[in-house]
């Protein structure tokens, strides 16, 4: 017989030959386990002058109602042949809780090393995790969360989580998301998911009430002007004196919005993501009118901030002349608009300047900047003078 210590040691616990202590149905041998962890010693009061029967004793039948017995299961063959071939992503956290309460630090730390991309469900592993004081794969649990919350947030298992996790995740700054937006929907659906789990009316009323206080933890600053008006003005979700207060940030957003009659219940804190690059687009319908207007004041802005670093930016056009001219020329300017909390903010950046004619056949403008420095004093960097109007009239051949 040349099978393996590895292999035996798994027959013995699938057949349960000779096995002297039943857990429910799963058989196991007591000195295996006595070995493998200190908390089964203490639970094993071995009675030499016992005899073993045929029928499991009472003394020798082990309930355990806290633990699932795939679980249980998956461990002892990490006792016995330190198998985690069924180890999966269902289960680990159930194996965590049980190498955990018999001190088992092999498997363990098994658990924690477990990819968190191959978790059924990241948002309960990172509470179960809590519940263990195993804080840095709550961590790894929140960095994943962070870095997916966009597709994590249309799962089935994000409708399970409670208000108090709704409301730590979107107090969290490093999401990575598309626009605060896409966060609005999702906080939608879970209120809607909590509606019908308490079989009540999806009306706007039971959506507040569901959401709590993670509905002021929903950054409606950021959202632009046409989404809010569009879709949350419609919804009814918000007050009169809350949607008034961000359309003052809209239409003022140097202004703090901390005093009078409407003042700014929601944070306007950018989400700082790991996204370094982005693109701003700025479309002048038209431009054969926006040509003849007068200098200096005409000008285009770029509706909606554009998040990228954590900072809000947009970009801005306007026609100029130089002295003793009558020769338009159009300016364009990259404009940060920087965080309101810290006013010794700063950032450097490059950027491409395109200007892309919908006439095919006509080149590309392109104009650059070099590791631009803004900061409070000087949020505004680009290309005075850049062409002019006259050029970007010329039609193509």
């Amino acid at each position: 017989m040349s099978s393996s210590l590895a292999d035996r040691m798994k027959l013995m616990l699938s057949t349960g030959e000779d096995s002297d202590v039943h857990f429910l149905l799963i058989q196991a041998h007591k000195v295996i386990l006595k070995r493998a962890s200190d908390v089964f010693g203490a639970m094993f009061r071995f009675d030499s002058k016992k005899e073993k029967t045929e029928n499991i004793s009472a003394e020798s039948l082990v309930v355990i109602p806290d633990i699932e017995a795939q679980a249980f299961k998956v461990m002892l063959s990490f006792i016995y042949a330190e198998d985690l071939s069924e180890l999966n992503g269902d289960n680990v956290m159930a194996v965590l809780f049980a190498a955990n309460k018999y001190n088992i630090s092999l498997l363990v730390k098994a658990c924690l090393d477990f990819p968190i991309n191959k978790l059924s469900d990241v948002f309960l592993a990172y509470k179960q995790a809590h519940l263990l004081n195993k804080k840095n794969f709550a961590r790894r649990c929140m960095d994943y969360i962070e870095q997916n919350v966009e597709t994590l947030t249309k799962s089935e298992s994000f409708l399970q989580i409670d208000q108090n996790l709704l409301c730590e995740i979107f107090d969290h700054n490093m999401l990575l998301i598309t626009n605060e937006f896409e966060l609005w929907k999702a906080a939608l659906r879970w209120a809607d998911e909590k509606c019908r789990q308490n079989a009540i009316e999806c009306s706007a009323e039971n959506r507040r009430s569901a959401l709590g206080p993670a509905l002021f933890k929903v950054r409606f600053p950021l959202i632009s002007r046409r989404e809010f008006s569009q879709n949350i003005v419609p919804s009814g979700v918000l007050t009169m004196e809350e949607f008034v207060g961000i359309y003052q940030f809209h239409c003022h957003p140097n202004f703090s919005g901390v005093s009078g009659l409407y003042p700014l219940q929601f944070s306007s804190r950018g989400r700082i993501s790991d996204r370094k690059k982005g693109r701003l687009m700025l479309d002048i319908e038209k431009f054969s009118e926006f040509a003849q207007l007068s200098a200096g004041s005409c000008k285009r802005f770029l509706e909606d901030y554009v998040y990228i670093g954590g900072l809000p930016w947009i970009i801005m056009a306007k026609i100029n002349t130089q002295i003793e001219s009558t020769e338009k020329w159009m300016d364009f300017f990259l404009w940060c608009i920087g965080p309101k909390q810290d006013e010794h903010w700063n950032c450097k950046c490059s950027a491409t300047l395109r200007i892309v004619s919908r006439n095919s056949v006509t080149e590309d403008l392109i104009g650059k900047l070099d590791d631009c420095v803004f900061n409070n004093k000087s949020r505004l960097e680009g290309f005075p003078f850049f062409t002019t109007c006259e050029e970007l009239l010329v039609e193509g051949p």
